[in-house]
């Protein structure tokens, strides 16, 4: 049975991304990713918005490229 850790099930808005990254002192670190928790990363390459249709309603979305 697969266990969802309580950070694995967050999501974040832009605006709360936005005012992490802020708290860093240094601003010209690079953004990295990773999707297995730590093991390896790889750098943001481009942001994008993102739309998808289901039943009609369109949902806006923030997309990181790796």
């Amino acid at each position: 049975m697969d266990t969802i850790v309580e950070w694995e099930d967050r999501k974040k808005t832009i605006r709360e991304l936005i005012q992490e990254l802020q708290s860093f002192e240094d601003q010209e670190l690079i953004v990295m990713v990773t999707d297995d928790e730590g093991r390896s990363f790889s750098s943001v390459k481009l942001v994008s918005k993102g739309f998808e249709t289901e039943n009609g309603s369109e949902t806006v979305y923030c997309a990181l490229h790796i």
